[in-house]
């Protein structure tokens, strides 16, 4: 299958002349657009979106055994949890697969428990008004061929509820609220789409997560508390097939074309979405700062939520043969700049102060 190519640069009206120790010299930042297209159609880009999952009342699922043990003793309950979870995914709407599952917050609830050890002579104690969170701690990468994520990147904390009670070693008291207990998900967790329907530029999806967890926390000396079982969430979420095109729509410029300049500013519409920034914003899209002699530094500002397509940072001498840069140049050490690039990003003209530099950014 081949692959047509084709390029249309435009110049910002914007361009300084710097005098760095040397005789004028012209800096220009200009924007392209690189279209790709495969049978007349364009490349769909991963997309984020945000929804509400529910613990699902399946059977066999949120139900959290919790077991009580000093020594060779043991008593074990279950209770019933409940609630709600809102989250975030990475969705390709082009191959219908998941790359990131991040966990916001939540408030999930669970049944009161009692628990008596050696028949209430070592311990009776009640575990009530439980409240809980689920979170993403760093990472939410998902395998997108698979569905499976490592569990441990996801924390559970009871923030709400206390421990009461009596035990050999004294009265117990321990308040949630107070001194949170927290642990993570446990083993491979998945995640699976199953899309529903599609109605003009928005894909429908059903969601279903599952989160084996498994932790222990100590409630005295000689004390433990065991927790494990599924949590299981389910929901739905509607993402763009063309992520410009929904930008297009929400900023109220539904006809803007991605090679466009709406407002006549001399930025392309396609350039202003992928910088993350809205139809009616300017970004300052470079300010040269002299930190050697005869260099030049760029820097670019994403919008406020980043970047949201990869960005491609390309140089030339002549403003006529551009070549992508070399990635070391551009601040992060990645060229094209990821999606998601939050942090100005700073590039280095290779020739020292001389030269020029162009954004490019991929229409989905």
């Amino acid at each position: 299958m081949g692959y047509g190519i084709g390029v249309v640069e435009y110049h910002f009206p914007v361009a300084m002349r710097l005098r760095p120790n040397s005789p004028d010299l012209l800096f220009c930042l200009m924007s392209s657009l690189l279209l790709i297209c495969a049978s007349g159609r364009g490349w769909a880009l991963p997309v984020r979106g945000e929804t509400v999952l529910t613990l699902s009342d399946a059977p066999g699922v949120n139900v959290l055994t919790v077991t009580l043990a000093a020594g060779a003793i043991s008593n074990e309950q279950t209770t019933r949890l409940a609630g709600t979870v809102d989250s975030s995914l990475t969705i390709d709407p082009a191959t219908d697969e998941v790359s990131d599952l991040t966990f916001n917050s939540a408030d999930i609830t669970a049944d009161d428990m009692r628990f008596l050890l050696g028949f209430g002579l070592i311990a009776d104690v009640t575990i009530s008004e439980v409240e809980a969170d689920l979170a993403t701690s760093l990472s939410g990468f998902v395998d997108a061929v698979s569905g499976q994520f490592d569990a441990t990147q996801h924390q559970v904390t009871l923030n709400r509820g206390a421990i009461t009670g009596t035990s050999l070693v004294g009265q117990v008291d321990e308040n949630f609220t107070q001194n949170p207990v927290s642990g993570t998900g446990n083993g491979t967790g998945t995640v699976t789409l199953t899309r529903t329907g599609v109605a003009g530029n928005l894909v429908d999806y059903d969601i279903l997560v599952v989160l084996p967890i498994q932790f222990s926390n100590p409630l005295q000396e000689g004390v433990d508390v065991l927790l494990e079982g599924t949590i299981q969430l389910e929901g739905s979420i509607a993402v763009p097939l063309d992520p410009y095109l929904a930008w297009a729509e929400a900023n109220g410029i539904p006809e803007a074309s991605f090679a466009g300049d709406h407002d006549g500013d001399g930025i392309p519409n396609g350039l202003l979405w992928a910088l993350g920034y809205e139809a009616d914003e300017r970004p300052v899209l470079f300010t040269p700062d002299l930190f050697f002699p005869g260099q030049v530094d760029f820097f670019i500002e994403p919008g406020a939520g980043g970047t949201l397509a990869p960005i491609v940072v390309e140089e030339s001498f002549d403003l006529e043969n551009w070549f992508e840069m070399d990635p070391f140049l551009v601040q992060g050490f990645e060229n094209p700049v990821p999606a998601g690039t939050v942090w100005p990003f700073m590039i280095t003209l290779s020739g020292g102060s001389t030269g020029y530099a162009r954004l490019r950014a991929q229409k989905p």
